[in-house]
This record gives structure tokens, C-alpha cells and sequence, in this order.
């Protein structure tokens, strides 16, 4: 028996790329798609071979095994709770939601219908952010002291600089990679940030550009720069670079560039590691799993929520000029 995946809006533009690796797979029958956009929905839907719904209410009717949710971010919560109540597993897109309170309902529906859900994040399924992950717990570079981020990338449009439909500008949409990768990797929570942020950039009323500078309760610091900060000729859509400082090397990891360098101590070179891999296939493939076997996630709706967190406690140093403490979702 084939395991039954519906798409809920291509308003986001990564659902094409999960589409994509969703019909690839043995074993996996895409029901149908939905989407508030007919042009768009219907003409996806041809492409994919299956029904187009206007209404994702009349897909949820169809009890598919699982969804994914692509919508703008302030749907988010009430669309994979729709899903939840109808018996569905949920990978929803980044950001989690819009704000903890949202994400916490999330979380809590999750809980009650017995269901799983997942954040997309595929950085934690790209090869070479995999591979950084085991040279850093296999004590390579020994114990983390500092992890420095980039997430950069062209200004989007439409919904995404509408705050009421994004939550948030760069800061909102370039912390949460970045913010679960450090989390992941130091195996520690949040404790504080400091942030700066503004409409640098493309003035478009709305922040493009942000620096946030983190403690983890464990003491490593870390910063993200999160910012829309290509051109719209930039020769790569996204950018996500970390430098691990560690007590006995460092390593540097470039997700999209699809290499890692690292730097050992006891040797006098770099060490090159090269891939060529989308971690959209790998982050698929996970919740197809995760549906079929109702194994805890990869990229859990916990996960989301913890990186949701610091991108709510970077907005509000922006407005203090202070440090602020990371407020975690189980205080609310």
C-alpha cells in the first residue's frame, strides 16, 4: 500500500522542490494538491499528475497518511492543526509558526492527536552539514568554544515582506536555519541574545538586514548574520556558511557549496570533503519515514519551535538596544 502525501499551498517557493523529491520516491502516492491561487494550484497539479483543491479542507477530506505545508507563515499554525484533527502527519515550512504561543498550540495538538510534526529544515539533511555534524561529535575539533554563521540571500517578494504574512523580515527568515544548526550541533539551549537589525538594504520597509550575537547555556557564543544581502544577479540563491571553533580545530562548513573544510591541530592542512546533494531529498525522505513508521523526527516540531525562540528573542533586543534572555517555550 502506497503512503498518501498531500501538498497544502505553493506559496512558499520550496514546495516545488519538495514536490519534486515526493514523487521520485518508491512507495509514495501524491493524493492531491491544494491552494488558494488557482492558476498556480491547478497548474502544479497538472504538472504533478494529480487533483488540485482550492480549499485544503476538501484535501485534509481525502485522509491523506501526511501533509506538507507550504503556506505564508502566518497560516502555519492554523492549517497543520487542521491537519493534525484530521489524522494527518505534518511537515510544515519554516519558520514553525510566527510566535512561541502559536508554535506551543502546535506542539500541544501534535501531542493529543497522537501525531507527528515536523519543521522543514533540510540543512539538517545537506551532506556536508551531516558530515560536519559527526566530525564535531566524533571530538575532531574537541569541544565546541565559538560557531559563526551566515545565512545570506536575495530579497524575496510578495507575502514574505508583508509582516503580518511573514512575522518577520531577514531576521525572521535567516535566523531559524542557522539558529536550530547551532543548537543541534553544541547540544545545548539558548540562554541570551543580542541583535541589530534594520532596512539597510532594498528599502522595502522591512528588515533586510541583522546581526545576532548568542549565548548557549553550556557558554559557547555564537553569531548569525541574517540577511538578505544578494543582489538580485547573485550567482546562488541561498548562502549558509558556519565557522566551528574548537579547542583542537576548526571547521568550516558550506552547505550549498557543497564542501567542508577542516583544520586539524595536528596537521599543517586544510582537509577538503566535496558533495553533491540537496538536502530537500533527504529532508523528504525523513517525514515519508516518519509517516510510515511514526518515529520521532529528524527536524521535529520541538526543533522548530527552539530556533523560533531566538529569532523572537533577536526582535526584541532590536527594539531594547539590551541583551535579552531567550525566553524557552516551556515558560510560556
Amino acid at each position: 500500500m502506497k503512503t498518501r502525501i498531500g501538498v497544502i499551498s505553493f506559496e512558499h517557493m520550496h514546495a516545488l522542490s519538495y514536490t519534486k523529491s515526493l514523487v521520485s520516491m518508491d512507495g509514495v502516492e501524491l493524493v492531491g494538491i491544494a491552494d488558494t491561487d488557482e492558476y498556480r494550484g491547478a497548474n502544479m497539479a497538472y504538472r504533478f499528475g494529480t487533483k488540485y483543491f482550492s480549499d485544503y479542507k476538501d484535501l485534509l477530506a481525502l485522509k491523506p497518511d501526511g501533509v506538507i505545508i507550504c503556506t505564508n507563515n502566518s497560516l502555519h499554525c492554523s492549517v497543520s492543526i487542521d491537519a493534525l484533527r484530521s489524522g494527518c502527519h505534518v511537515l510544515v515550512e519554516k519558520p514553525f509558526a510566527i510566535n512561541s504561543k502559536e508554535a506551543k498550540a502546535m506542539l500541544e495538538e501534535a501531542e493529543k492527536s497522537g501525531k507527528r510534526i515536523m519543521n522543514a529544515f533540510p540543512m539538517r539533511f545537506s551532506p556536508s552539514v551531516i558530515e560536519a555534524k559527526k566530525a564535531v561529535d566524533s571530538g575532531k575539533i574537541g569541544d565546541i568554544l565559538c560557531i559563526t554563521g551566515i545565512n545570506h540571500g536575495k530579497i524575496p517578494s510578495g507575502w514574505f515582506i508583508d509582516k503580518n504574512l511573514s512575522g518577520g523580515g531577514g531576521v525572521m527568515d535567516h535566523t531559524v536555519h542557522l539558529a536550530d544548526l547551532i543548537r543541534w550541533f553544541t547540544g545545548s539551549e539558548y540562554s541570551s541574545v543580542y541583535c541589530e537589525s534594520g532596512n539597510l538594504l532594498h528599502n522595502k520597509g522591512i528588515d533586510d538586514a541583522g546581526l545576532v550575537m548568542a549565548k548557549m547555556e553550556n557558554g559557547v557564543f555564537a553569531t548569525i548574520d541574517c540577511s538578505w544581502a544578494h543582489v538580485k544577479n547573485y550567482p546562488i540563491w541561498p548562502q549558509v556558511d558556519m565557522e566551528i571553533i574548537g579547542t583542537k580545530g576548526t571547521l568550516e562548513v558550506k552547505a550549498f557549496a557543497q564542501v567542508n573544510h577542516v583544520v586539524e591541530e595536528s596537521k599543517n592542512a586544510f582537509e577538503d570533503i566535496v558533495w553533491n546533494k540537496d538536502g530537500d531529498e533527504g529532508l523528504v525522505a525523513e517525514f515519508v519515514d516518519v509517516v510510515r513508521t511514526g518515529k520521532y523526527p529528524n527536524a521535529s516540531g520541538l526543533d522548530g519551535a527552539k530556533a523560533l525562540e531566538v529569532a523572537e528573542a533577536a526582535y526584541r533586543s532590536v527594539k531594547s538596544h539590551k541583551n535579552e534572555k531567550v525566553i524557552h517555550i516551556e515558560e510560556i
